[in-house]
């Protein structure tokens, strides 16, 4: 009770004491634009670095990160020193866009790494990213470990390969090291840019729920796209909604039709009574239409297949299922309680945002309430869609991944 008791306090004092010089890398110092950072020891230091301008961000210089062959780390050991012990119930930002991603060939979450010599933690932010879509800022909270989860925000979460929480608050109280990476394939291609590494106060102490999370998902057919934003939140649907970044807003569960190829910056804002809480938003690129995909209505992609399922999953919300997925969010395993109305076979695939199956799995299944259960332990945190089928019919639920 004592540690709950004064980590309060500190998070309380967070929005209006300022502490101890806040470390802030700008890479605009003309003699010395790296600062305190440079490349790992090696073998993992294979970074070649440079120098551009101008983040239209804030129209400063950023760092240029380009992958070489091995471990591809650049960091600091200076400015970042026992951060939690400094600037607890502040934020690290930093700014993040990418030039090439290698051939990674799906949205990329960017991320920051902060270690104390022996382990590390990584922030991985909501949002994703392509190659030419644009800078984004991101905020990665200096909170400790509650309840046996580790922090997130609006914007992401805080990550382990092995979660211990006392290890992780022994990162944030007594951190030595901030990491960043191009590294993203086994090929040697990458280059991404980074700016405005900066710890500060948050934007506020009233963030949006935890679990408020943005993703998007696009089909093409005849001339226009239609476009559906995903919204992992427990808060109702009706407390958002969604600019499309071409001069229409609507609400969350609404699909909307591109007519004109070209890059939008979709926003998703929560409210508050009538007022805005925060928003989260992502660029996206609409592609032209290819002709060849109308007139062969057997040219399906991936994406456009899962974008069907996700938009009649959503159309359904209001309708009683019959089928149930409990936990939800899972994190090791998911059952999903059917209530068939006479003995079936049954076949669920697990499918990720790009189209991606990760699970299969086929059993006959008695009528009335039975059970079946998934092992979930290899997906990585996201949002899935669970595809179920029997003779008669196909149904699709969303499914949440948290580690």
């Amino acid at each position: 009770m004592i540690r709950i008791y004064f980590l309060s306090i500190y998070l309380l004092l967070g929005c209006f004491v300022l502490h101890a010089q806040a470390p802030c890398s700008d890479f605009n110092d003309p003699s010395n634009p790296a600062g305190n950072w440079a490349p790992a020891a090696p073998p993992n230091g294979n970074v070649s670095v440079g120098f551009g301008s101008a983040n239209p961000l804030d129209g400063s210089q950023f760092l240029i990160l380009k992958d070489l062959s091995g471990g591809s780390w650049y960091e600091n050991h200076t400015d970042y020193q026992s951060l939690g012990k400094k600037f607890l119930g502040q934020c690290i930002y930093f700014d993040f866009y990418i030039e090439n991603d290698s051939g990674l060939g799906t949205p990329y979450h960017p991320n920051i790494t902060l270690s104390d010599g022996t382990n590390s933690t990584t922030f991985v932010a909501n949002i994703t990213v392509t190659p030419g879509s644009g800078w984004v800022r991101v905020k990665a909270p200096i909170q400790l470990s509650s309840g046996g989860s580790l922090p997130s925000n609006s914007e992401g979460s805080w990550t382990m390969a092995t979660v211990n929480t006392a290890i992780f608050d022994n990162i944030m109280m007594n951190s030595t090291t901030l990491g960043i990476s191009p590294d993203m394939t086994s090929t040697q291609q990458e280059v991404v840019f980074f700016d405005n590494i900066c710890v500060k106060p948050c934007e506020n102490c009233n963030e949006c729920n935890s679990d408020f999370k943005l993703q998007m998902t696009t089909s093409t057919s005849g001339n226009i796209t239609i476009g559906q934003v995903f919204l992992e939140s427990t808060n109702s649907p009706s407390l958002y909604k969604v600019d499309w970044g071409d001069g229409n807003v609507t609400d969350i569960l609404t699909s909307h039709a591109y007519t004109n190829s070209g890059s939008y910056k979709v926003c998703v804002t929560q409210y508050e009574g009538d007022k805005p809480k925060c928003t989260t938003c992502l660029v996206i690129c609409i592609p032209k239409p290819v002709e060849t995909a109308q007139k062969d209505n057997n040219l399906k992609s991936p994406l456009r297949d899962n974008a069907d399922v996700a938009r009649a999953e959503l159309s359904n919300v209001n309708e009683t299922k019959e089928y149930l997925l409990v936990p939800n969010p899972a994190k090791n395993y998911v059952d999903i309680h059917t209530n068939l109305s006479k003995k079936e076979s049954v076949t669920i695939k697990v499918i990720d945002m790009s189209g991606k199956t990760f699970i299969e799995k086929s059993e006959t299944v008695e009528s009335g309430r039975q059970n079946i259960k998934l092992n979930t332990e290899r997906l990585i945190q996201g949002t899935y869609i669970v595809e179920i089928k029997t003779n008669a019919k196909t149904s699709s639920q969303k499914l949440l991944i948290s580690k």
